[in-house]
């Protein structure tokens, strides 16, 4: 099943798309030539993504662009972590739902606590510019900067860059260009996709099948939908009295690859 993509409808205008291919402990995945529209790569716990690629969180109804020299990785959790080979300094990214405008306000107010016994205090005021907001964080030689945008469907995201503090504007410009990439999807479409990926996540497909009208094998396809994005096939398959299975007996097979869920626009009237 390598290289297979298959799309299954759920409901109108999503689709739930499913390609095959290895998944666990697959190499960077890194950014679709420049000539070409790029594809986006959905987060997944245990994977990492190189510079130039835009990754999404279909949870939060979100992407961003990894800047250039940075790699991002998700490991069990909900913080999303940034790290380079070239710059010193540790970025992350914050994915929040259900959340206002002033509860991100208060978030970035406070001290933010790094790490046990790691806490930078605020600098000066919040900037706000529309709907993003600008923090500064300092403590003794260590700096931190923060920018947070907020979308349009009570959800935000958070950036920030962490390190000394002769790598302050540097930051801050990482964490403008995270911030410029941001891209929120609509108010309408976004809780809808949210609302698919919790329903969807966890449950199995079952797929009856006949192989020909004659019928010489009869079976059925089980695709279980894991919650870190991959998907586990087994197909089964029995033979008709009279009409063996070449090489099987019963037989099972198991396949994985990557699912994930898409919006497509629908002319009226396809369903």
């Amino acid at each position: 099943m390598s290289g297979m993509i298959r799309m299954l409808a759920v409901t109108m205008g999503f689709f739930v798309v499913i390609s095959g291919g290895p998944v666990v402990g697959q190499s960077d995945v890194g950014p679709v030539a420049r000539e070409h529209a790029p594809e986006i790569r959905d987060l997944r716990v245990g994977e990492r993504y190189s510079g130039g690629t835009r990754v999404r969180s279909p949870f939060v109804g979100l992407s961003f662009v990894i800047p250039k020299d940075w790699r991002t990785s998700l490991p069990a959790g909900a913080i999303v972590f940034l790290d380079s080979a070239v710059t010193a300094g540790l970025g992350t990214v914050h994915l929040l739902t259900g959340i206002s405008r002033p509860a991100v306000l208060a978030q970035l107010s406070e001290p933010q606590a790094i790490e046990a016994g790691f806490v930078l205090y605020p600098v000066g005021s919040l900037q706000g510019e529309g709907q993003k907001l600008i923090g500064q964080y300092a403590a003794g030689d260590r700096v931190g900067v923060v920018v947070a945008m907020l979308g349009p469907s009570h959800n935000a995201i958070i950036y920030q860059f962490v390190g000394h503090k002769t790598e302050r504007e540097l930051y801050r410009q990482l964490a403008e260009e995270l911030a410029s990439s941001t891209q929120f999807m609509n108010e309408r479409d976004g809780p809808i996709l949210r609302a698919w990926y919790e329903r969807l996540t966890g449950m199995v497909l079952i797929l009856l099948q006949r192989d020909n009208s004659i019928a010489q094998t009869v079976g059925s396809t089980a695709i279980h939908l894991c919650s870190d994005g991959r998907f586990i096939q087994t197909t089964r398959l029995q033979s008709v009295p009279g009409w063996p299975v070449d090489g099987e007996n019963d037989g099972a097979y198991h396949e994985t690859g990557a699912w994930r869920i898409e919006c497509k626009a629908l002319r009226p009237g396809s369903f």
